[in-house]
């Protein structure tokens, strides 16, 4: 049995609530990187022939075994964002997209930056059916959101978008998981989405610097996408374009990408995700019970038979000080107080919070 409070000192020193602003690295993770880039600033260029193209179809492959997915159909990258955008780039104008009003800035922002068509949806309890009214009435092609909401925590039952998505197959399903990924077991190709795209910084503890994107093949062969270069070749100087090249036009940080593998050899082979489901999921349930019953939830947003292991709690920026005073690690997004609980999370964590939470009702 892996000792959680080894791997990850943060939760001796603080109660560490803090996953959906930022993971923390595992220190066996953290001292592979050390170890590797001793060895980088050691050998230089011979360490740069050995590793560069073996890390990255090494993580390739591995994501595409966690995951199912094809491994011509995966990006890496540095982050969402630039990913996201370098997608939108090459989507038709005149494309109809459905957004979600309290959606992810990164998720919205960049949409409104161009020419698409827009419908937004709030996000409330009657989100599926204003969701279905939306799509027969204004016939999107696209529909881009986050499996997990940044503030509200709400997160989307897989089943009802695998619902939707049968629908409306005609609707192309981009999906921002960064808040998501990691949680729960997850099978690319045979989920609704068309594409599926996150960064490693969050609950995959992977640190800054590293993202990835799935996508299916009927996806990819639908658009013509232009961005290039040197390394979005098959082999160099001269060949053709590999299919998800646009997003990887240049070379890659190395021990970035080697940090996303090695985290996610952690959190899938040493740690599994069966037992990451399951303590998130125990602890998220009580959490729940007792922020409802404390009154500290948005309950015009979520509901108490809903899942989400992200809660925004009822709280001004003075009560988040006073929490990380007292050693609980939070934000504030939205004007209210956000906790997520992570595997290494225990009924401890959530007993501190509450009875800090008690104290200052």
């Amino acid at each position: 049995m892996i000792d959680l409070k080894k791997e990850f000192p943060v939760t001796s020193a603080y109660t560490y609530l803090n996953t959906p602003f930022t993971g923390v690295l595992s220190s066996e993770v953290s001292k592979k990187i050390q170890d590797m880039e001793e060895d980088y600033r050691s050998r230089g260029s011979a360490f740069t022939n050995e590793n560069e193209h073996q890390i990255i179809e090494d993580t390739k492959s591995l994501i595409a075994e966690i995951y199912n997915s094809k491994v011509e159909n995966i990006g890496i990258l540095n982050n969402f964002s630039t990913g996201f955008n370098l997608i939108l780039n090459d989507l038709p104008d005149s494309s109809k997209v459905v957004l979600l009003t309290q959606d992810y800035p990164s998720v919205n922002l960049p949409v409104k930056s161009r020419h698409f068509q827009i419908h937004e949806v709030d996000i409330n309890q009657n989100l599926n059916e204003n969701l279905r009214k939306v799509f027969l009435e204004e016939k999107p092609d696209f529909f881009m959101f986050s499996m997990t909401q940044f503030i509200s925590g709400l997160t989307f039952s897989m089943k009802d978008l695998e619902q939707l998505k049968r629908e409306f197959p005609e609707v192309s399903f981009m999906v921002d998981a960064t808040q998501y990924c990691g949680t729960e077991p997850f099978d690319f190709e045979n989920s609704p989405f068309d594409v599926f795209g996150t960064s490693g910084y969050k609950w995959l503890n992977a640190s800054l610097g590293n993202a990835f994107f799935l996508f299916k093949s009927s996806f990819l062969n639908r658009f013509n996408f232009r961005t290039v270069g040197s390394n979005s070749l098959t082999s160099k100087p001269d060949s053709k374009l590999r299919l998800t090249g646009f997003l990887e036009p240049g070379h890659h940080d190395l021990l970035a990408v080697a940090r996303l593998k090695f985290a996610l050899e952690f959190h899938y082979k040493r740690v599994g995700i069966e037992f990451i489901e399951s303590t998130i999921k125990t602890l998220s349930k009580q959490a729940k019970a007792k922020f409802f019953e404390m009154n500290l939830l948005d309950k015009e947003v979520v509901d108490a038979d809903s899942y989400q292991n992200i809660f925004s709690l009822k709280g001004d920026e003075k009560l988040m000080e006073k929490l990380q005073h007292k050693g609980i690690l939070s934000a504030h997004r939205g004007g209210r107080i956000r906790v997520g609980f992570q595997y290494f999370n225990t009924e401890k964590d959530l007993e501190i919070l509450l009875n800090e939470l008690r104290e200052n009702s």
